[in-house]
This record gives structure tokens, sequence and C-alpha cells, in this order.
């Protein structure tokens, strides 16, 4: 079983969390993994992420991950202290694919000011099918979840489809590739367990998108319940400010994955180029 702790995280402090302890055999947990974030880097980023390395730049920064999850999974092998069997309780159309998960090399830039594509994005946009137009989101890792793993778009390989995909997700909401990267389209308790381990577990932030797209859940940052008017990916544009009045960024592009209305990682880029 995994145990969370409550972290204070000073705004001016460097973030260095190195763990060779935390579990004696080894396991990947929040506690166990290496968390190393420059003071200098916006607030979102020392406040919220864990297991990844994060260094300002003179205009973003440049987060880089392994995309190794702290939690357990099926798709660890089964040498891995972190390998659980795959949950089968769920229903019989739940299948694990093949796959292994192993580590990563993964690393984008984040503007802090990201400049808009322009687009209103509509349903015509948002269709759910790879290559359709130039706006879509790359294939591959597109962005990074609080708690280390990365983001995939929303949309699966030529000839798949997410919503039979989703039966191979684990407990955790994902799955590996077959070169092994492990990553989330939707709503994960991964990203969540680290809000709890921060001290931040009201909210629902999951993570940002390689163009400086922020995925929130089913509330605004400060708690409040998400107005009307969202795009067809569940976006929309105001200051993300937490209720303790924290403003973490102005005038940003966010999209809300919820069972309720768009449950999935956006499809399109609101900003400009992501750059790897």
């Amino acid at each position: 079983m995994r145990t969370l702790r409550l972290f204070t995280l000073g705004s001016a402090a460097l973030l260095f969390f190195c763990g060779t302890a935390g579990d004696s055999s080894g396991e990947r947990t929040l506690e166990s993994c290496t968390t190393n974030i420059s003071a200098d880097a916006p607030a979102f980023f020392t406040r919220f992420f864990k297991c990844v390395t994060v260094t300002a730049t003179d205009s973003g920064v440049t987060i880089s991950t392994q995309s190794l999850p702290p939690h357990r999974s099926n798709y660890y092998g089964t040498s891995s202290p972190n390998h659980e069997a795959f949950d089968t309780g769920r229903g019989s159309q739940y299948r694990a694919n093949p796959n292994i998960l192993k580590a990563q090399s993964v690393s984008f830039t984040v503007p802090n000011a990201p400049s808009a594509r322009g687009l209103t994005i509509t349903s015509s946009l948002v269709d759910g099918v790879v290559g359709t137009g130039s706006n879509e989101f790359p294939m591959g890792p597109a962005g990074v979840a609080l708690d280390s793993v990365a983001l995939f778009n929303p949309l699966a390989a030529p000839g798949d489809d997410i919503e039979e995909e989703k039966y191979t997700f684990d407990r955790s909401n994902a799955h590996p590739t077959q070169d092994g990267t492990y990553h989330y389209h939707t709503s994960s308790v991964g990203p969540l367990e680290v809000l709890a381990a921060v001290g931040s577990g009201a909210l629902e932030v999951y993570g940002i998108m390689c163009d400086g797209t922020v995925v929130l859940g089913c509330k605004e940052l400060d708690g409040t319940a998400v107005p009307a008017g969202l795009d067809a990916q569940g976006g929309h544009v105001h200051d993300l400010v937490d209720v303790q009045g924290t403003s973490y960024f102005t005038n940003r592009y966010h999209v809300h994955m919820c069972d309720s209305g768009r449950k999935y990682t956006p499809e399109i880029q609101y900003y400009g180029t992501c750059t790897k």
C-alpha cells in the first residue's frame, strides 16, 4: 500500500526530493522518486509537479520526465516491485495490452506566455480522427501530468478507436505504447495523489500540454463550478487562481476533463508550436 505524506512547499526554495529510501523493496513512489525543480520556475510547477526535472529558461520552462509512474501497474514487468496484476474486476471487456512500460526521455519547453493560434475550437476541429488538420497535438507525448507520466492526445493510432483502447487502461487509467511509453489520455488518480501529497487534495489538476494548455478536472482551480460555454474540447480562457488567491496564469487557455462533459485530453492546440 502506498503512503502519502504532506509536504509543505516553500515558494522560494529549490525543490529536490531524492529517494533511495521510501520503500526497502525499491518501489517507485512519490516519496522515493527524484523531483528537481528550479526555484525560479513558475509557481504552477514548483507547487504541483513531482518526479520530474524542471528548469527555467528566459521565456518558459523545460520539463523533462522518464514517464515512469510512481504507482503500481500491471504494465511494470513482473520482476518490478511496482508490478501488480491487471484489474479484471471492472468487466470482461477489460484486458491488458501486451506492452511493458519502460523509462523514456521526454522533454518539452513550455512558454510562459504562449501565443494563441486564433482558433475557434468547434466540433468540426475536434473530430477524433488522426491527421485531419494541422492544429492537432502531436501523436506520442504531448504533455506531462503532475506525477511525471506523459499526457497523450485523445487520438488512437490509425485503425484504432480510443473508446476501445480504454479497455486496456490499468487501474490508473493508463497504458504503454509498443515502445514502452506509459501515458494518460484521460483523468487518473495518479496526478490527484500528487495533489494530496502537497496538501492540495481539494483541487483537480492533471498537468500541462506542450503548448501551455493546462488540464483541469471538473472544477476550476479555485474550486468553483465550471461555467457554461466551453468549446468542443472542454476549454476556455481566464486567469487561473487557486482558493488561497495564488495566481498561476493570466488569461490561460485550459481544458476540463470530466465524465459529464469532455472526458479526454485536448485534441487541438490552442497555442503555437510544441517544442521538444
